[in-house]
């Protein structure tokens, strides 16, 4: 197995349950969601992989070298900035 190889996949589910066909709610639920915006990490096989097909629409996917880029990216912007210091000179007269 090459260092290239996914492994694990990071699922979001995007949409809601309602207004869903009941065997897609089913797949969703076999994946291991409850609700709207979790993400649940799966192991990168070939029924994972039809489970997501059935439910693409309803599903974001993400490796695991993504889901660390953006969780790093997130926490980056979401880091404390220096202060802005404001340096006013003295008016002469």
């Amino acid at each position: 197995m090459s260092a290239d190889t996914v492994r694990k996949l990071y699922i979001t589910l995007r949409r809601s349950f309602a207004g869903t066909r009941e065997t897609q709610v089913r797949t969703l639920q076999s994946l291991g969601f409850k609700y709207r915006e979790q993400t649940v990490v799966q192991d990168n096989t070939e029924s994972v992989r039809g489970a997501i097909l059935k439910v693409r629409h309803l599903v974001s996917v993400e490796t695991d070298q993504a889901f660390e880029a953006r969780k790093a990216a997130e926490a980056a912007a979401h880091a404390m900035r220096p202060p802005i210091r404001v340096l006013h000179k003295a008016m002469s007269s």
